[in-house]
Parts: structure tokens; C-alpha cells; sequence
């Protein structure tokens, strides 16, 4: 219940909502700072054009993003990033965003947050650093 409340206070915005324009340069800045501890070689422009891109906020600030992209292997995966210290928001965005797919999903986790926060979120580890989830 205390979750729900949670996540009613947080919006979330695609590329395409003029809102989105609000936290642009701040996402774009996050994403740049942790690029490299994310595995993730792309640039910002091509995330936010090219895959199933979210950015969460809360009372105007940004909380981080998820995207969904399909690898190269045609298997559904996911990335994101966040600020800080938003490891409880961080879940409920995540929880909130696989409700809107089905199907198997997978996602590597670079760090031991990351690793929790799929944990908590219903993923299982399939092998070394890579988790995977059916819904």
C-alpha cells in the first residue's frame, strides 16, 4: 500500500511529451555520467529515438529512466539509470514499467544495487551478471 502511494507521486515522461523537454539536459547529463558504468556506448539522442524510452520524476525532480531496446539476439532487454540514492523509487519505477510489456525480458546488472533492485523486482539471475524475467 505505502508503495502505491509512492509511485502515485511519480509522473513519467516519454521523448515525444512536451513535459519531457523539462528534464532533458538533466537526463542527458545523468546518462552521461554513468554511460560507462552502464555498459551502454550509445548516446543519449539514440536512446531517446531509438528505444522504449521512460523518464521518472517526482515533484519536478528527476528521478532516472529505463529504456527498453530488442538486442541483437531478438531477446527484449532493458537498461536504466538513476541518481543516487533513489534505490526504493528506482524499484517502483521498474516494477510500474514491466507491467506495461509481456513476454521475457533481460537486463545485466553492472553493480550490487542494480542486482537488488531486479531481485526485488521479480528477476531471476540466468548466469553471471545477466537476469532474466517472464511476464
Amino acid at each position: 500500500m505505502e508503495n502505491e502511494k509512492l509511485f502515485n507521486k511519480i509522473n513519467v515522461w516519454i521523448p515525444k511529451q512536451k513535459e519531457f523537454q523539462s528534464f532533458k539536459k538533466d537526463c542527458k547529463e545523468l546518462y552521461e555520467s554513468v554511460q560507462k558504468e552502464i555498459t551502454d556506448d550509445s548516446s543519449f539522442e539514440f536512446i531517446i529515438n531509438n528505444t522504449y524510452f521512460y523518464l521518472f520524476e517526482t515533484n519536478g525532480n528527476l528521478i532516472g529512466a529505463i529504456y527498453y531496446f530488442i538486442g541483437l539476439d531478438g531477446n527484449c532487454y532493458l537498461n536504466g539509470f538513476a541518481k543516487r540514492k533513489m534505490h526504493s523509487l528506482c524499484i517502483e519505477c521498474l516494477k510500474k514499467s514491466l507491467t506495461w510489456f509481456k513476454g521475457r525480458v533481460y537486463a545485466e546488472a553492472q553493480n550490487r544495487a542494480s542486482a537488488l533492485c531486479l531481485l526485488r523486482c521479480g528477476f531471476k539471475r540466468a548466469e553471471g551478471n545477466r537476469f532474466v524475467i517472464s511476464i
